[in-house]
């Protein structure tokens, strides 16, 4: 026998109510609408050091690297009936197609599908007058009565499907949550099966078939990997572009909260509150006045709709006029603070993931970078020299390795850091950066894993493949320039080999040139990296005098041609006027010469 729960993804009235569903039907497993090969990830997700929002994240072993999220909050239905099972415990085990298949991709499939025609949701916007959020809050997000609720979310269920079209890949899917839920039902007995409210009026007392079974023999499978990862309430929104997402999840954790405490009623409360806080702690006036103006002003707003409390469209539009005084811009960043938020998951140490991420946690501990890790964007300044003031050589060069652990993120495609430009260009000691943790940092990081096992080791492969892949003299001595930017020796060797190679068999004048700049800047900074540059000032020598021999001839050219060769001798300039070991006499000659040409 099978109990069925369809859900709305992250509505705190279905996260609440599933609850008393199962506390009701005391099912012998639960069933949740997931990768059923991932369900040896519920135990971890639900462990209690876990801090939500968190998500699973399969991914496939090779490039291109294609992913599939399951993020989750506290108001997750789903997460919420995992939680009730694992405290009962209960069986709890996924039941949709495992993530191989969800993972495969055809070679010209597209990995979003566009949806044809108008979808339901847009249907309902029409004949209702509100938006789909709206409708949701006005008839169900504030129900209070279990078995009203239930009614009206089977209703609700019922209509969707009625109203969508169903495609090959839901068909195939619903096949196999019907052989799961049969499956279980034989094995264990009584089961309760939470799914999306789509889904459930698809498999809902429908038994598996034969049909079935020749359905799932179309299943396509790809190898993949999955990990947990923190996440973000900035990706959960919808304004993230997350499909399923909720477009204010910090509100919606204020529902989640007060369902919590039976005070649903001082939600609209808390919210313009919320509001005013955020602009009397940013410089701006809000009166308490406003704040009872606004709440007034909501109420009659959602009861002229028929509701009995404002939904969120109802608060904006009441913060607005009261608080924004008619300008939401006035507001918008306390909205975003109010609606969005920016919490961020934590997981703890020794929670299923790659290696990649596990090395990435522990250099972020080790050079006490652990208070970057947030959505806001920081700036941070590095000072490279040696700090005389310490004991420990691993504190005296924290900054340094601070820069090459940043860099070498960089070069392993894993964007948590943005080098700015300082106004002492000239203190080659110093780097300033802007860091910023986002939910793509980690899909950055799980990407990084195909490369190696550290960041260190990822960051080695891209710069060989970097240094393989270079069709040009300047592109081989750029990668150069990263392997000492990120202290990497072994790099350093292989490129500089690769560079004086390439520089004796290069006869373009504008690639001699961007070379000699690059390498410029490498001597520049001197061992400042602990590196010595040493060995480059002679292959610059080599490059200058190459410059200086073609320039004359390389200079009968077109107009396209003639710019790209100011450039060169502009970078040439530059690395002259920095480097004493570089003839500027010999230099100013061979300019003169072209100048009376």
């Amino acid at each position: 026998m099978a109990e069925y729960y369809g859900v709305r993804h992250l509505s705190p009235a279905c996260a609440f109510y599933v609850r008393e569903f199962l506390d009701r039907t005391q099912p012998d497993i639960v069933l949740i609408e997931g990768p059923s090969d991932l369900s040896g990830m519920i135990n971890p997700l639900c462990d209690e050091k876990v801090k939500l929002p968190s998500a699973i994240l399969a991914y496939t072993e090779t490039a291109p690297v294609y992913t599939i999220m399951y993020p989750m909050a506290e108001f997750s239905p789903e997460y919420q009936a995992m939680k009730w099972a694992v405290e009962k415990g209960v069986p709890v085990e996924f039941c949709d197609l495992p993530s191989e298949c969800l993972l495969y991709r055809e070679d010209d499939e597209n990995v979003h599908e566009t949806s044809k025609g108008e979808s339901v949701y847009e249907k309902l916007e029409k004949v209702s007058g509100f938006d789909n959020d709206t409708f949701w809050e006005y008839n169900f997000e504030y129900n209070q009565n279990y078995e009203d609720f239930m009614r009206s979310l089977e209703e609700y269920g019922k209509s969707i499907r009625e109203f969508s079209e169903s495609d090959e890949r839901n068909e195939l899917r619903e096949a196999y949550m019907r052989k799961r839920i049969t499956e279980s039902e034989k094995q264990y007995g009584k089961t309760a099966v939470i799914t999306g409210a789509f889904h459930t009026f698809g498999i809902k007392d429908k038994p598996f078939s034969k049909e079935d079974e020749k359905l799932l023999k179309k299943i396509k499978k790809t190898k993949g990997k999955a990990t947990l990862m923190p996440y973000s309430y900035f990706r959960l929104s919808s304004r993230s572009g997350y499909g399923a997402g909720n477009k204010a999840p910090a509100y919606y954790e204020t529902i989640w909260k007060n369902r919590l405490n039976n005070t649903i009623e001082n939600c609209s409360a808390e919210y313009l509150a919320g509001i005013a806080e955020y602009q009397r702690e940013h410089g701006f006036s809000a009166s308490s006045a406003e704040v009872i103006e606004g709440l007034r002003l909501a109420e009659t707003l959602s009861a002229m709709n028929g509701s009995k409390m404002p939904a969120l469209s109802d608060l904006r539009d009441s913060a607005v006029t009261c608080l924004g005084h008619g300008s939401f811009s006035e507001i918008s960043l306390a909205c975003a603070d109010v609606e969005i938020g920016t919490k961020i998951g934590e997981l703890p140490q020794g929670t299923v993931c790659t290696s990649v991420q596990d090395d990435f946690m522990r250099q972020l501990k080790e050079l006490k970078l652990e208070r970057f890790r947030t959505a806001v964007t920081q700036e941070i300044e590095l000072d490279l020299r040696e700090n005389l003031r310490v004991k420990s050589e691993k504190s005296a060069f924290l900054d340094l390795n601070r820069s090459f652990f940043i860099n070498r993120l960089k070069v392993a495609g894993v964007n948590f850091g943005t080098q700015m430009y300082r106004s002492q260009d000239n203190a080659t000691w110093a780097e300033k950066w802007e860091l910023r943790w986002s939910p793509e940092t980690e899909i950055e990081i799980v990407e990084a894993s195909l490369n190696g096992d550290t960041v260190e080791q990822s960051a080695r492969t891209v710069l060989n493949m970097k240094l393989s892949g270079a069709e040009t003299l300047s592109k081989t001595a750029e990668t150069l320039s990263l392997a000492f930017k990120c202290g990497m020796s072994d790099c350093v060797r292989s490129a500089s080999t690769a560079v004086q190679t390439m520089a004796s068999e290069c006869s373009s004048v504008t690639e001699i040139g961007k070379t000699i700049g690059e390498l410029s800047s490498i001597v520049r900074f001197g061992n400042i990296r602990r590196i010595d540059p040493a060995p480059v000032i002679p292959l610059i020598q080599q490059l200058f005098l190459k410059f200086c021999l073609q320039l004359n001839t390389a200079s009968v050219c077109d107009r396209n041609a003639s710019s790209e060769i100011v450039k060169a001798i502009a970078v040439v300039s530059d690395s002259v006027n920095a480097n004493d070991f570089l003839e500027s006499e010999k230099f100013v000659s061979v300019l003169s010469e072209l100048a009376d040409s």
